[in-house]
């Protein structure tokens, strides 16, 4: 779960542990698996990524996570992850959380019964190639005002 970076659309798994000890209590998931956190607050805060550069292209996670696969000759798994991603996504999700204050969890119904909308691969993969692009800029744009922000901090700072 610590992997999973918020609106990423990546997930790049950092610890390697030998199977035995992930075999039970874990989560199975291979490469290209959109991966989407269903416990609170992980959820609403948009935990949601798809996994790359897995060891053997295998790995066990979080057993607080949903795995979704696609059937790649109809749906790539980026058109998922951006349908998914939207607001009307989070919002609907939220609402569909069972669970006591604190422990909410998203239903695994809620995930199987959600509708996206289904264009032609080749549409699919221009609009994921726009998408990507237009993250990419965002991405740059928000690092951008992370180090602005820390320059800022720092002349503050030297003011007193």
């Amino acid at each position: 779960m610590e992997d999973c970076e918020e609106y990423s659309l990546w997930v790049y798994p950092q610890q390697v542990k030998k199977i035995e000890e992930v075999r039970q209590g874990y989560t199975y998931f291979v490469e290209n698996d959109l991966l989407i956190a269903k416990i609170t607050p992980c959820f609403e805060n948009g935990k949601m990524s798809i996994a790359k550069n897995l060891k053997n292209e295998v790995a066990f996670g979080s057993n607080k996570f949903f795995v979704l696969r696609a059937n790649k000759e109809k749906v790539l798994i980026e058109w998922v992850y951006y349908c998914l991603r939207n607001s009307n996504f989070l919002e609907e999700g939220k609402s569909a959380m069972a669970g006591t204050d604190g422990r909410r969890a998203l239903r695994r119904d809620f995930i199987e019964n959600y509708l996206i909308p289904l264009p032609p691969l080749e549409v699919q993969k221009e609009l994921v190639r726009d998408l990507k692009e237009e993250q990419e800029i965002i991405d740059y744009q928000k690092k951008t005002i992370n180090l602005l922000e820390k320059k800022r901090e720092i002349y503050l700072k030297n003011l007193w």
